[in-house]
């Protein structure tokens, strides 16, 4: 198990509810329901942190697509999607 720390935050009434339902209705405590959303959003954050830093480096070494030809793409992916049968 992963060493823990203790952290003071100020939630509004409304989320503090909130919480509370969420971690009766999943049988845990607040603290850990708050603990894994936490957990996920900064992973989340993170990840789209990085995904960007990498988006300008590449638009910075050219490495681009026109919008003509990223439309072009996304309409042919469609387009492929579109008849397979479910």
């Amino acid at each position: 198990m992963s060493k823990t720390a203790t952290l003071s935050l100020r939630l509004t009434e409304e989320l503090k509810d909130k919480l509370g339902q969420l971690a009766r209705e999943t049988d845990r405590t607040p603290s850990a329901v708050a603990q894994l959303g936490l957990s996920e959003y900064v992973d989340q954050r993170l990840w789209m942190l990085s995904e960007i830093d990498k988006s300008i480096e590449d638009f910075k070494e050219g490495r681009t697509v026109s919008h003509h030809d990223a439309v072009a793409r996304i309409r042919s992916t469609i387009a492929r999607y579109e008849k397979v049968d479910p």
